[in-house]
């Protein structure tokens, strides 16, 4: 009996201890959490990465492939045209088509059609400009055989219609790209939050 005492009230076998403390398993729920945090953290960044760069090439091959072709947008960024093109072009998105009366009328007359025809093949039949910009043109050169003061006299009205127009366009593309703006800074702010973030999950499992 006292034997079966002495078995009982012993020293406990080496098993009894396989449970870890509770410090320990902690740790390894932190750990583990880390470890996955960590990996949502790069794949994240890794899209980020990967969009901003697609976006990026994306962009400078559809600029290449304009530039090399003599387009211009609205922001006349094309240094590589020719510059009696800019100068129409200028004219046509900022400034304002005219006629000089010290041309010929025969260069009046040249200068109107190229006007027409640098707007038709600029504007498709949906373009919201592509009417009042028609018809300010198609006046201007209806009366290239005016003087400039006398052919302003009757475009004035088509030319406020037009002039509106491309106004309102200007400014949609200019929120346009304020709207892409904040979306790109919002996005790198996070980006930059996240690469901050995993140095400190990677140094707290190195430590």
């Amino acid at each position: 009996a006292a034997a079966a005492a002495g078995a009982r009230h012993g020293p406990a076998p080496p098993h009894a201890f396989a449970m870890p403390p509770a410090e320990f398993g902690a740790a390894a729920r932190y750990e583990q959490y880390s470890r996955k945090e960590v990996a949502s953290i790069e794949a994240e960044l890794k899209d980020w990465f990967l969009q901003r760069r697609f976006g990026m090439e994306r962009n400078m091959s559809i600029k290449k492939a304009l530039d090399g072709s003599n387009f211009s947008g609205l922001s006349m960024a094309n240094a590589s045209a020719p510059d009696a093109d800019r100068a129409l072009w200028s004219d046509l998105v900022q400034g304002k088509p005219e006629l000089e009366d010290t041309l010929s009328a025969n260069a009046r007359q040249m200068k109107a059609e190229m006007y027409t025809k640098m707007f038709r093949d600029a504007t498709d039949l949906d373009h919201a400009c592509r009417v009042p910009g028609s018809q300010y043109l198609q006046c201007v050169q209806s009366n290239f055989k005016d003087t400039a003061k006398n052919r302003q006299m009757k475009c004035m009205s088509s030319f406020g219609g037009f002039d509106a127009c491309r106004k309102g366009v200007l400014q949609q593309q200019a929120q346009a790209l304020e709207s892409a703006l904040v979306k790109q800074d919002i996005a790198d702010r996070r980006a930059k939050a996240l690469f901050e973030r995993r140095a400190i999950l990677l140094d707290a499992r190195a430590a």
